[in-house]
């Protein structure tokens, strides 16, 4: 299966498939991933690519990693000789009461000032050793306890890191949460802050 995208950073799709079909269907399509395809970079290079199933909100999506980014295929229509889709790499998730359940288990985690890591390396094994928690590390231990699994994309991460940039909208990232959780001016009620406007956001989602 080979597919075009309109805009030139994403210049082409690959994704081998198992079997040849003379019709494609959604069952047929989703029970090919995850697997490994390619994307062609700005007509440039052909870069190896990820492709694989999340749940982001009680239905299953195609996910791909691309370097190291994160991108949804949404608005998919599978047709019988085509699919389509758009790209996000920044998606509005809906919520979830599992997405409620992460936000409360990362505030536990940091209770108190003395449970927050300020050095965030993204790597979460010495947060549990120490049980100091960077902001993202609170919210990826959270997810794996609910959901037992790491969603990168689930409704919690991905209105942290909006909040984010809403706060912060002339700041360059390298990785939004780890970047905000160890800027100098951050303190502990940031932290606590933050989460505490996701948690009622997410209240107000559920009943609403």
């Amino acid at each position: 299966m080979v597919g075009t995208c309109e805009n030139i950073y994403y210049a082409g799709f690959e994704i081998e498939l198992d079997s040849s079909y003379t019709e494609l269907d959604s069952s047929s399509f989703f029970g090919q991933f995850p697997r490994i395809g390619t994307i062609n970079f700005k007509n440039k290079f052909t870069v190896p690519t990820e492709f694989t199933i999340t749940n982001r909100a009680g239905y299953d999506q195609i996910m791909f990693r691309f370097r190291s980014n994160y991108i949804t295929f949404d608005n998919l229509e599978i047709r019988s000789q085509s699919i389509s889709f758009t790209v996000d790499n920044d998606p509005i998730v809906p919520v979830t009461e599992a997405d409620l359940k992460i936000i409360r288990l990362a505030k536990d985690l940091l209770s108190e000032e003395m449970y927050w890591n300020k050095e965030d390396d993204r790597n979460c094994a010495d947060d549990i050793s120490n049980k100091k928690y960077s902001l993202y590390c609170a919210i990826r231990i959270g997810s794996l306890e609910v959901e037992e699994r790491y969603n990168h994309r689930n409704a919690a991460l991905q209105k942290l890191r909006h909040l984010i940039a809403e706060k912060y909208p002339n700041k360059v990232w390298n990785h939004r949460l780890m970047d905000f959780n160890n800027m100098e001016e951050i303190q502990y009620e940031d932290i606590i802050n933050i989460l505490e406007e996701i948690e009622r956001y997410f209240i107000l989602k559920l009943a609403g």
